[in-house]
C-alpha cells in the first residue's frame, strides 16, 4: 500500500483532492509489486503557482537543463529523495475526465519507476561529448539535449508500464491530448528551421510527446490509429524530418529494454545516428544561422 501525503496550495475542493487520490490510489494498486511506499502529492490551485514552485525548486536543486514543464498539467521528481507529484488543479480540470485520469496515471508510473535521484541526474554519454568536440556545441545544449533525451526515455517507459497494466483507453486519450503541436512547438520550429542546433533541438523536445505514441505502437490493435495520430501531428515538419522522427519512433519498442540509464545511452545513439550526423555533418554547406 502506497502512502499517500497530501499538500494543497491555495483554494482546493476537497471533492477535487478526493478524486485525485482515488485515481492515484487505485493506478498503485493495480501495478503492484513495485516497491514504493511513500510518495508526496502538492497539489496547486493555480498554475502560475506551480510555475513559480518549480522554478525555486530547479534554482535550489542547481538543475542545469532549461525549463520545458511550462505548460504540463502535472509533473513528478525526485529532486528531494522521495517521488513527488506536483499537480496543477487547474490546468487539469480543464481536461475532458478520461484525459485526466491517463495524465494522473502517467505521473503514478513516473513515481515507480523514476521515484529516485539516480533518474534525474545522468552523465553525459561518451559518443554525446564526442559530437559535442565535433560540432562545438555548447555545454548548456548539451544538458538541454540529455534532458530531453532523458524524459523521452522515461516517458515511453512509463506508457509501457500502464499499458502493460492494462490501461489503454486512457493512455490513447492521453497521447493524443500531447501529440498536438502547441503555439509553442510551432514557434520553435520556425526558428528551427534556419538553424540547425536549434533545429534538432526542437524535434528531440517532441520526442517526449512522440515517445508515448511509441510505447502504444507495440499493440496491434492501436498500432494503425496511432500511427495516424503522430502523421497528423507532424503535419507542420517537412517530409524529409516527419520521416526522421518515424524512423526514430519505430525503433524505441525494440531498442528500449528495462533499464533506464542503458535506455537514456541507446535514445542518445539512436538521436546522433538519426539526426545529428545527418543534420550538423552538412553544417559546411548550410549556414547555422
Amino acid at each position: 500500500m502506497v502512502r499517500i501525503l497530501v499538500s494543497k496550495f491555495g483554494d482546493i475542493q476537497s471533492e477535487t483532492i478526493d478524486s485525485i487520490y482515488l485515481i492515484m490510489e487505485e493506478c498503485y494498486n493495480r501495478l503492484e509489486p513495485h516497491g514504493l511506499s511513500l510518495v508526496d502529492l502538492y497539489l496547486f490551485e493555480r498554475s502560475s503557482a506551480l510555475e513559480a514552485f518549480l522554478s525555486q525548486e530547479y534554482a535550489k536543486m542547481g538543475v542545469t537543463s532549461s525549463r520545458f514543464d511550462e505548460d504540463f498539467y502535472a509533473v513528478h521528481d525526485a529532486w528531494r529523495g522521495i517521488p513527488r507529484i506536483s499537480v496543477s488543479v487547474e490546468r487539469i480540470q480543464s481536461l475532458p475526465e478520461l484525459t485526466r485520469a491517463g495524465v494522473l496515471r502517467h505521473e503514478v508510473g513516473h513515481s515507480i519507476l523514476h521515484g529516485s535521484l539516480q533518474y534525474y541526474i545522468f552523465p553525459i554519454p561518451h559518443p554525446l561529448m564526442e559530437a559535442s568536440e565535433r560540432f562545438d556545441l555548447p555545454v548548456q545544449y548539451l544538458n538541454d539535449l540529455l534532458y530531453l533525451i532523458s524524459i523521452a526515455v522515461k516517458d515511453f517507459e512509463v506508457t509501457r508500464l500502464l499499458h502493460s497494466g492494462g490501461y489503454i483507453e486512457d493512455q490513447v486519450a492521453y497521447v493524443e491530448s500531447v501529440l498536438e503541436a502547441s503555439e509553442d512547438d510551432l514557434a520553435a520550429w520556425e526558428i528551427g528551421k534556419v538553424k540547425l542546433q536549434a533545429k534538432i533541438l526542437c524535434i528531440v523536445s517532441r520526442l517526449k510527446d512522440f515517445s508515448c505514441a511509441s510505447a502504444l505502437m507495440s499493440d496491434q490493435k492501436l498500432r494503425e490509429k496511432i500511427r495516424m495520430k503522430l502523421t497528423e501531428a507532424m503535419n507542420y515538419f517537412p517530409e524529409e524530418v516527419s520521416t526522421k522522427i518515424l524512423n526514430i519512433i519505430l525503433k524505441l519498442p525494440s531498442s528500449l529494454q528495462a533499464d533506464t540509464l542503458g535506455n537514456v545511452d541507446e535514445m542518445t545513439r539512436i538521436i546522433l545516428e538519426e539526426l545529428v550526423e545527418p543534420t550538423l555533418g552538412r553544417r559546411e554547406s548550410i549556414p547555422t544561422g
